[in-house]
């Protein structure tokens, strides 16, 4: 069965397959029905409480921060918790079969082309749940260089955090096409290698003949997966997402939604582009014009997405007042969509790109501090951050300008200033490449 399973060029089809089945069940089939279910008792809840609120004849402040603010934008965030839920069960059975082992040696012969341990396959794999313990968990591998590498790669693995933003985007702009989640995560992969790349070019980096550079790795058996591990390890997964919710989302989208709400002489605004919100945002939204994304609000969520990657969905649910209860119905995901295209600009090209650039732009700041500690240098922990940016932005203006171009026959917004940055992107590549050729530049770090 290893032969077939664990072939180079055929475990990769398989690998693909079963993916494919596993995020069709969890996005498209299973994890909606439990969704509907979730968001109607939230949905609910949150009309409960707003009636209790009007009875008592609550203030309008206080009111708006507890029914949209908070309830709204933690039901948002939790709205998307039965996917991730299945996600982690299926994956879960996936390994506890034997069968995740087989995904190492296949990935294997891959990853180390571009100098990666072969145990880095491990904290990518850990990575899909979070960023944290599995830059921690490159701590098992001997070579300083081969850890930096896995430490700098495995934050592009999309993990839990990330999947709400997957499963948004995917819904509201894709609907009924759940295998583009499938192919985000094959995306993410090829951002690893196309990262990888980078990172050997411009650190000139030789990896030939590097300790740890085979896997060593015991194959165990096939067996039949325990259900009530997968669902204990489920439920862990699902009360520590619950916890992270309930605590810094739920604080964030407070203040967000007073931000939103409110100028800077606290005044209650009609017009949100009169906010503070608007103002503090809007430098931020001029970076990412080229990206199809300058717009403050979608701006706004994606520096709110650096303290949790979660809160990006929540603060776009505050900013832009759409609600996730019911978002499974073809009429709510029509709404949403309206609000998101009127009020947001988006396209679905758009839309792919901004789900792009949160995905593979620096993840929250407790991974970033993560990261800093197992790098034990500051210009190492500068140069991951820095060269995050600029991957997950060159990736978003790449998807954006091209995708424009390719399905509405015309070209993006800020199609010149794109073509400059990209120029500059790749033109700083090069003579960081030279300069480590030399021995210079960034084969220095330390």
């Amino acid at each position: 069965m290893d032969r077939i399973v664990a072939h180079k060029y055929i475990g990769i089809l398989i690998f693909v397959v079963i993916m494919y089945i596993i995020f069709t069940i969890s996005q498209t089939y299973v994890g909606p029905i439990i969704s509907d279910v979730v968001t109607s008792i939230i949905g609910d809840f949150g009309n409960w409480v707003n009636g209790l609120l009007v009875s008592a004849g609550t203030g309008e402040f206080l009111k708006g921060i507890i029914t949209e603010g908070i309830i709204g934008g933690f039901g948002a965030v939790v709205g998307f918790l039965p996917l991730i839920m299945v996600l982690f069960f299926l994956l879960n059975l996936l390994e506890d079969s034997g069968y995740m082992a087989r995904v190492s040696l296949v990935m294997d012969r891959y990853f180390k082309k571009i100098g990666l341990a072969g145990k880095s396959i491990i904290p990518m794999y850990v990575g899909t749940a979070c960023s944290i313990p599995a830059i921690m968990s490159a701590r098992t591998i001997k070579n300083e260089k081969q850890r930096r590498m896995t430490i700098l790669l495995t934050p592009f693995v999309p993990c839990g955090a990330k999947l709400p933003v997957i499963a948004l985007f995917i819904t509201v702009f894709f609907t009924n096409q759940s295998y583009l989640t499938a192919i985000t995560y094959f995306l993410a992969i090829g951002v690893i290698f196309f990262a990888g790349y980078i990172i050997k070019a411009t650190t000139g980096a030789d990896f030939t003949n590097q300790e740890d550079s085979f896997l060593v790795i015991e194959l165990p058996e096939y067996k039949l997966p325990s259900l009530k591990t997968a669902f204990k390890v489920m439920l862990d997964r699902a009360w520590a997402f619950i916890k992270k919710a309930g605590t810094i989302i739920v604080l964030m989208n407070a203040i967000i939604w007073i931000l939103t709400n409110f100028n800077f002489s606290l005044q209650l605004v009609d017009n949100t582009s009169e906010s503070m919100l608007r103002f503090i945002s809007e430098p931020v939204a001029w970076l990412m014009i080229p990206l199809g994304l300058g717009v403050w609000g979608l701006a706004a969520a994606s520096v709110a997405g650096f303290v949790a990657k979660e809160e990006v969905v929540g603060a776009l649910a505050v900013i832009f007042a759409f609600s996730v209860s019911g978002d499974f119905e073809i009429s709510s995901i029509e709404t949403t969509r309206n609000i998101l295209m009127s009020t947001g600009g988006l396209t679905a090209v758009s839309a792919f790109a901004f789900m792009a650039f949160n995905l593979f732009t620096p993840p929250c700041f407790a991974a970033i501090g993560a990261m800093n500690s197992e790098l034990g240098s500051k210009k190492w922990t500068i140069f991951a951050v820095t060269l995050q940016f600029a991957v997950g932005y060159f990736i978003a203006i790449v998807i954006y300008q091209i995708g424009t171009l390719l399905f509405y026959g015309e070209t993006g917004t800020g199609f010149i200033p794109s073509i400059f940055i990209i120029t500059a992107f790749i033109g700083v590549f090069i003579y960081l490449k030279k300069l480590a050729s030399k021995g210079k530049g960034l084969a220095n770090i330390e």
